[in-house]
Parts: C-alpha cells; structure tokens; sequence
C-alpha cells in the first residue's frame, strides 16, 4: 500500500494497474498460507503405528514426508504419514 501513495504523490493519481497486481498477489499468497494450514489440519492423515488392509496386512509407520501439490495459488507443501 505505501508503494501506491508513493506512486500518487509522485505522478498525482493512483496507478490502478499497479495497486491491482500487488492486492492480487498480496491475496494470492494470504490464500496460499490458509490453504496450506487447512490441508494439513488433518495431521498428515496419520492412522496409528499399525495400519491394516483389507487382507489384513499391517504397515508400519515410518515417518512424515513432504508433499508438492501444485494449486492455482501456488505450490504448496503438505505434510503426509508414510507406512
């Protein structure tokens, strides 16, 4: 926002195109953050140290891995159980 009072005292007006591109980033990057948090509130969709199939097999839990998931916002990270 300051660069756009700067740009109006400077040419007299407000640049429209310029305070557009920068909210629309600003919100892409807010979108981006909320996103994010809400794809990992499942807690990485942990299902217990055991985790059975439908024949009966178990997996173990190994670790958290990092997921890329490519959104209209952006790139976003997510946080996955790995049996």
């Amino acid at each position: 926002m300051t660069l756009a009072f700067r740009d109006r005292d400077k040419l007299g007006y407000f640049d429209l195109e310029s305070l557009e591109l920068c909210i629309r980033s600003s919100m892409h990057g807010l979108g981006r953050q909320v996103l994010e948090k809400l794809l990992n509130a499942d807690g990485g969709d942990y299902r217990g140290r055991i985790l059975r199939d439908e024949a009966g097999n178990g997996y173990e839990f190994r670790e958290y891995r990092d997921k890329e998931l490519l959104t209209v916002l952006s790139l976003l990270k997510v946080k996955r159980a790995y049996y």
